[in-house]
């Protein structure tokens, strides 16, 4: 009987990058679905936090533990990275599923898909970094794909669909500064470190957030959006965090990039067969664009 052949630590790094653009493109399908049983963004993002958290206190205290090669956790660098925490899992978060109240599940992940184009915009901006011409076709290329699905859905769903524009656009501005703030951070303590505290930093701002503005016997919860928020907490946020750190120390950051540039399509997959959204000749081109932007950024 002939032995199988081992996998190799790039292929794992491929599968890895792959498994993880699936479960975070499948998030918003479940958000739909949640929003679909009469939970508020509130309440989701709160109780995702609430299952997930544990996960990462866990996983912090297991990798502080660890022997590893990295700068003392001062108090103030736990403070900075908190603050990174608040923008990028509890602002940023937060303003995408405000956004997908109003927005199809495609539209929503392309716009989101943009925040690359905003690191590039924001570090030009802060810290006078230099935009190449590569990089300016590649900005073109991103928001005239973008444009292209937006103005399909504005003609067939109306205006609400500036609104969750403008909220997920936000978000992604967020996430970029998130990016811009934590990359030295990331490099004194380690991607895994970095974001077990800044998950657990957004934990506490989301918490506090419910806390003012809900009470919880007045929160509407059913069985399946229970579930429903489970799977997100578990199988779209912690599973594919860890997941996409074992891709880049298997085969890079670039690498991993341009395998989830497939996530828009895995989106559009998942919102065609589970929200039986339309897919045209317009989320095509959109997508090739976008997708192709991106791809330029990540290679100037």
């Amino acid at each position: 009987m002939q032995k199988r052949a081992p996998i190799t630590p790039i292929t794992a790094g491929f599968l890895f990058a792959l498994a993880s653009s699936a479960l975070f493109a499948i998030r918003p399908i479940f958000v739909k679905l949640v929003y679909a049983e009469g939970v508020d963004p509130t309440t989701l993002i709160a109780l995702r936090m609430l299952f997930s958290a544990p996960i990462y206190a866990a996983l912090l205290w297991y990798f502080l533990r660890k022997p590893e090669r990295r700068a003392p956790l001062s108090a103030r660098v736990i403070v900075q990275i908190g603050g990174c925490g608040l923008l990028g899992y509890y602002s940023a978060s937060l303003l995408d599923l405000l956004g997908l109240q109003y927005v199809t599940a495609q539209l929503g992940r392309m716009l989101l898909y943009t925040y690359p184009t905003f690191v590039v915009l924001l570090g030009a901006i802060l810290f006078s970094e230099r935009i190449s011409g590569r990089t300016v076709a590649a900005l073109l290329f991103t928001y005239l794909g973008v444009a292209v699905i937006f103005g399909h859905d504005l003609d067939a769903f109306g205006p609400d669909v500036i609104t969750g524009a403008l909220f997920i656009t936000a978000s992604a501005v967020s996430f970029a500064f998130y990016l811009l703030f934590g990359r030295s951070l990331i490099t004194r303590v380690g991607s895994r470190v970095f974001t077990c505290i800044a998950l657990l930093s957004a934990s506490v701002g989301i918490f506090i957030h419910f806390a003012i503005t809900h009470s919880i016997a007045d929160s509407h919860m059913t069985a399946p959006a229970f579930w429903l928020i489970l799977l997100i907490a578990i199988f779209c946020t912690v599973i594919p965090t860890f997941f996409t750190a074992a891709a880049v120390s298997r085969i890079g950051a670039d690498r991993t990039g341009i395998v989830a540039m497939v996530g828009p399509g895995f989106t559009s997959v998942f919102a065609v067969a589970m929200l039986g959204e339309a897919f045209t000749v317009y989320h095509l081109l959109g997508i090739a664009l976008t997708v192709g932007g991106v791809s330029l950024l990540n290679r100037r």
